[in-house]
């Protein structure tokens, strides 16, 4: 079957032109009003090439589906969207941590021992801060070894931002004290604030307890409790006055950790909490206990895994939501007691395995897969 091109386009603009209705012309004014009457002329004369050109663009569609000898050519199949990248999601397996942990006296950074016998470490994002026996203190970034010495005499312990960008410090001599923000990027200063104090054991002198991403440092001595606002300079909250009886006792990815001095012993004292700039603590929702560990996108939290002493033997993990609406139980993947290290991603905790007290081992347990693997010591 031929067909006329010709024929049809002229068919099918004959058709539309006879039914196309154009209003009638609307009364002259007393006094032209040239710009309105232009700018309606054109929108009409817009509205009846676009009817034309759709009408175009449509017979030259159909005469196009049909080819050589008559037949109708298939439609192009419409692209496809691209495939949504899904966030990667590590597989629960045996293989040897790289998050930074301490295990048995060995700091492990990036499945790297670092040499010298070592207390702690904390860690956020890659960034992380230890503890050597000889009461010194390190810092240091990524997968390698490098390492950046903390000078002076620590008061409490340093804390990091949620995101590892921040670390904030404290340090005391004979001649005073300072607190110290550093950017774990550059390793430059961000800023400092200095206090009075005869050493590090003087009641008076300032420990950190928590630093957010927003640069809020929160300080705490005997006598006082302080919020610093270090990207502002000098400036300070007294939260004794604005949160009487809260204390601040880390910084996650969901909030604030939260104690409630006045609701001591009760299942609701503590808490996850945001702060205004003038120190006034919101509370987000409440936590089973002050020891837990929040995932790095402030979902999940982590907690339990006690025994020994007069303290209630719990062997296991349990993980919730931090909304609360869903809660799980992560037991030891063989008979021994699971102890919550840390998070080393969104879904993968890290735990040590305890054998009377002692450790032993390590584990790692997954939330997706509610199970616990015995994996490889470095």
């Amino acid at each position: 079957m031929n067909v006329d091109v010709e024929e049809v386009l002229r068919r099918e603009l004959h058709e539309v032109a006879s039914g196309l209705r154009v209003p009638a012309r609307p009364p002259t004014p007393r006094e032209p009003v040239r710009g309105r009457w232009v700018r309606g002329q054109r929108v009409l004369r817009l509205a009846l090439v676009a009817v034309v050109t759709l009408v175009v663009v449509g017979a030259v569609a159909v005469v196009s589906s049909f080819g050589d000898g008559g037949s109708p050519t298939p439609p192009a199949t419409p692209p496809t969207e691209p495939p949504t990248e899904r966030p990667s999601v590590r597989s629960l397996t045996a293989d040897t941590p790289t998050v930074p942990h301490v295990f048995d006296g060995r700091l492990y950074v990036g499945r790297e021992g670092l040499p010298g016998s070592w207390w702690t470490v904390s860690q956020a994002a890659g960034a992380w801060v230890a503890q050597r026996d000889d009461d010194t203190w390190w810092w240091g970034t990524g997968s390698g070894t490098e390492r950046h010495p903390l000078s002076g005499t620590v008061v409490l312990q340093p804390q990091l931002s949620p995101d590892g960008t921040l670390l904030a410090v404290a340090t005391a001599t004979g001649d005073g004290g300072q607190v110290v923000l550093v950017d774990t990027r550059s390793g430059e200063t961000v800023n400092t604030l200095p206090f009075d104090a005869a050493g590090p054991s003087d009641p008076g002198a300032l420990g950190v307890v928590a630093v957010t991403e927003d640069a809020e440092v929160f300080l705490q001595s005997d006598s006082q409790r302080l919020m610093w606002l270090a990207a502002e300079g000098d400036e300070t909250v007294d939260l004794d006055a604005t949160a009487p009886d809260q204390w601040v006792r880390g910084s996650t990815a969901a909030g604030l950790l939260v104690f409630d001095g006045t609701r001591d012993g009760e299942p609701d004292a503590s808490y996850l909490a945001e702060v205004s700039d003038a120190g006034e603590l919101r509370r987000l929702g409440t936590l089973p206990g002050e020891d837990v560990k929040v995932n790095p996108s402030g979902t999940w939290l982590g907690h339990g895994g006690s025994w020994g002493g007069e303290s209630q033997t719990i062997s296991e993990i349990t993980a919730q939501t931090v909304d609360g609406s869903r809660e799980l139980t992560l037991r030891s993947p063989d008979d021994r007691q699971l102890l919550l290290l840390t998070w080393e991603d969104d879904d993968l905790l890290l735990a040590e395995l305890h054998t009377d007290g002692i450790p032993t081992g390590l584990a790692r347990c997954s939330i997706r897969a509610e199970e616990c693997l015995v994996v490889d010591a470095p």
